[in-house]
């Protein structure tokens, strides 16, 4: 199944990272994407790719490609960009891949769960910068029968990019169950579709490794690649179950676990809202690590697992109160923590505990962390009083502080006008 989304609006670019640090991307998902040169995405008519370049060869031979440094070269890319979205504008948004999580034979409908991003006109790079929704668009399902069937939009997450749609009619189609249980290095299935609505299906395996900096902390991953349309599509097991939806993303093909799907969708169906505490950290899984750097940690420090803070968003509790890049954090709420999943799963519960009191997401949260500074050698266990939000949480760097300040990032999604495709 496929969905696309249509829009007077437009879409906007997917920023360039201008002034900010190279970051690590695998082999291009083609020949053309490396190089320093935008030539080849100078057309209006063609979408512009990534300026990558390579910057290092890993011992299995896999090449790492970066973000070219050449700040000519962006600038080209995020104009090339602008002049590609202006030859968009009246047409269609995007396409995705939608699962079919629920149906109600007795309404003749069905829930479908897909991406934010079939509906989002300013997706920067950064997952952490502000995107933009039209969420009146008009969205389409092409199914398989070649007919098309118009749904409605009923919940989504910002922070965590899903979407749920309900389509009513004369249909008949299949559930796929959603399943909490995926393990690293557990060998998985892809499912997707491309624009002409062929089947993908591609074995692959989950990967160990953490998101880049300019991705948000949740994703887990796999080799891929998919195409832009496999956004939405379904990561199985081997029983068929869906654990996971797939994201397009570079440097890899991302995922999120279906367990903070549900997770999501229970508290949306009892509350009509998420409340997720916003701590302000870039995080790394301490297990990831090389074996030798574990060991070391373990002969030293005495721990052997964890998440270890990356970058920490300026002006927040957790920088005021002394948690600096490094540190190791353990356990949050009194519960150990080995991976950023279970840290997502422990945040959720928190702010499904003060939905369940009835509070609204204006009052701030205590949370609990226990933290190792390694620089001193101690351990400490830390209350935080964050704020609570269902919106993107957004990072700030130390060189945004000023235009950060009075910012909330809480100004709602860009409408759009719409109109049907002939």
């Amino acid at each position: 199944m496929e969905e696309t989304s249509e829009s007077d609006s437009g879409s906007a670019p997917e920023r360039s990272a201008r002034g900010t640090k190279r970051k690590r991307v695998t082999e291009p998902r083609d020949r053309d994407s490396a190089g320093s040169g935008s030539d080849s995405s100078g057309s209006p008519f063609r979408r512009p790719k990534a300026p990558l370049m390579p910057i290092c060869t890993k011992e299995d031979g896999t090449v790492l490609y970066g973000f070219t440094d050449d700040q000519d070269v962006m600038d080209r890319y995020h104009d090339d960009m602008q002049k590609y979205i202006k030859k968009r504008d009246g047409k269609m948004i995007n396409h995705c891949t939608g699962i079919v999580v629920e149906v109600d034979a007795f309404r003749n409908s069905a829930i479908i769960l897909t991406s934010t991003w079939l509906f989002c006109t300013k997706k920067p790079l950064d997952d952490w910068t502000k995107k933009e929704y039209a969420t009146e668009a008009k969205v389409n399902v092409h199914m398989l029968d070649d007919s098309t069937l118009e749904c409605r939009l009923m919940f989504f997450s910002e922070h965590y990019e899903i979407a749920f749609f309900e389509i009513s009619g004369d249909i008949s189609l299949k559930t796929l169950s959603l399943e909490c249980n995926v393990e690293l290095g557990q060998d998985v299935f892809l499912l997707a579709r491309d624009t002409n609505l062929n089947l993908i299906y591609k074995r692959d395996k989950v990967q160990l490794v953490d998101p880049c900096e300019h991705q948000q902390n949740h994703y887990q991953f796999l080799n891929g690649p998919i195409p832009q349309c496999g956004t939405g599509g379904g990561v199985l097991d081997a029983g068929g179950k869906i654990v996971g939806m797939l994201f397009y993303k570079l440097p890899l093909v991302a995922f999120i676990p279906s367990s903070l799907i549900l997770k999501c969708s229970t508290m949306w169906q009892h509350f009509r809202q998420l409340a997720r505490p916003q701590l302000g950290l870039k995080l790394r899984t301490l297990a990831f690590l090389d074996i030798p750097r574990i060991e070391l940690m373990s002969r030293k420090f005495s721990i052997s697992s964890g998440l270890i803070v990356g970058e920490i968003s300026a002006k927040c509790d957790a920088e005021k109160l002394g948690i600096r890049a490094g540190d190791i954090i353990f356990s949050c709420q009194k519960e150990h923590v080995s991976s950023i999943v279970q840290l997502e799963h422990v945040l959720l519960g928190v702010g499904e505990e003060h939905l369940q009191k009835s509070n609204d997401l204006s009052s701030k949260v205590e949370v609990e962390i226990g933290v190792f500074h390694v620089r001193k050698r101690i351990q400490r266990f830390i209350t935080l009083r964050v704020g609570l939000s269902d919106h993107l949480e957004v990072f700030h760097s130390d060189d945004e502080d000023a235009k950060a300040e009075g910012n909330t990032g809480e100004e709602g999604p860009a409408a759009a006008a719409c109109e049907a495709k002939p």
